[in-house]
């Protein structure tokens, strides 16, 4: 993905689908859920490769 879809993707509503093919919601909820558990997502991603995301979750909250 570029940098400016990048630094969107846990907008709600942010979506890279054709209209009516997604809500734009998925990762923000997810942004949501991790932070709450004082957790941290980093997206690493290059156009046309692929992307991975990491998870780190405090065992000890």
């Amino acid at each position: 993905m570029t940098e400016e879809v990048k630094h969107r993707i846990f907008e709600p509503f942010f979506t890279t689908k054709d209209i009516g093919e997604g809500t734009g919601l998925g990762l923000s909820i997810v942004f949501s859920i991790i932070e709450k558990h004082k957790g941290h997502i980093e997206v690493i991603s290059k156009p046309d490769e692929g992307t991975e995301f990491i998870i780190t979750l405090n065992v000890n909250p």
